[in-house]
């Protein structure tokens, strides 16, 4: 609690904290909501997709695209410490390295618990006005997905902006490491691309009705060879082991860098 009020008290401040947390907040209830007004083959009715229990995958994976924004501000915050020799600061007031490596996580953490309820809070929201609340526990694992999903986001965005250090520099790398990862599988083949890292925690949350567009395209062409799907679990324990990995990482870079 100690290190978190530490952490709190730097943010409270900053107003680019805040703005941009803002704006993920307004953003995630109108894009998902925008999704209705998209007329493509499959996209299902709203009482479908913002009623229970499909609700909680369609929130989850709108919300998914917007962590590039909150990754964004991950960096930012970090960089900023680096720039500002706050670390430094927090070492000659006593801190270790280790302290000042678990409250960053412990900070990012609970923002990504934060983003997790508030994700949560919408897709109930929609739920409940679209339909039944009796399905509400029905599907309601992908909360709990996009909350390993948030912090792998946070784990990958924090150990860039500690390689990197510049601020500037940190998130342009940042955001090209995305649109590189996309391209993966065209260059290391399908399945060492999937456990990547950004490509196994972005793939934690599914694109809602991949399956329908699959028997679609294997109905249109008989010689359709299905791409590889690996289980909900082994995408789960693969973003684990790459969002610990990171923070192992970035605690060793710091504790042997001269502050």
């Amino acid at each position: 609690m100690h290190l978190l009020k530490i952490e709190f008290a730097k943010v409270r401040n900053y107003k680019t904290f805040w703005v941009i947390l803002l704006i993920y907040m307004t953003l995630v209830p109108l894009a998902f909501f925008g999704l209705s007004y998209i007329q493509i083959p499959f996209f299902p009715e709203k009482s479908e997709m913002f009623g229970f229990p499909t609700v909680w995958n369609y929130i989850t994976y709108t919300a998914s695209w917007l962590n590039l924004l909150l990754g964004v501000l991950v960096v930012t915050l970090s960089c900023n410490e680096i720039t500002f020799r706050t670390q430094r600061q927090n070492i000659i007031d006593g801190m270790s390295k280790k302290q000042m490596i678990l409250s960053k996580f412990y900070f990012f953490t609970v923002l990504a618990a934060f983003v997790t309820f508030y994700t949560f809070l919408i897709g109930f929201i929609f739920g409940i006005v679209y339909s039944d609340i009796t399905a509400f526990f029905s599907g309601i694992e992908f909360i709990g997905v996009y909350f390993v999903q948030t912090l792998g986001y946070f784990a990958f965005a924090f150990f860039f902006a500690v390689l990197v250090k510049k601020s500037a520099l940190s998130i342009v790398f940042y955001i090209v490491s995305f649109l590189f990862s996309w391209f993966m599988p065209l260059m290391v083949g399908e399945i060492i691309a999937t456990f990547m890292p950004l490509n196994v925690i972005g793939e934690l949350t599914p694109f809602p009705f991949f399956r329908e567009i699959l028997d679609m395209a294997a109905r249109q062409n008989p010689d359709f060879e299905e791409p590889i799907i690996f289980s909900q679990t082994v995408r789960l324990l693969a973003a684990l082991g790459w969002t610990s990995l990171f923070v192992i990482t970035s605690y060793f870079v710091v504790k042997r860098r001269d502050l």
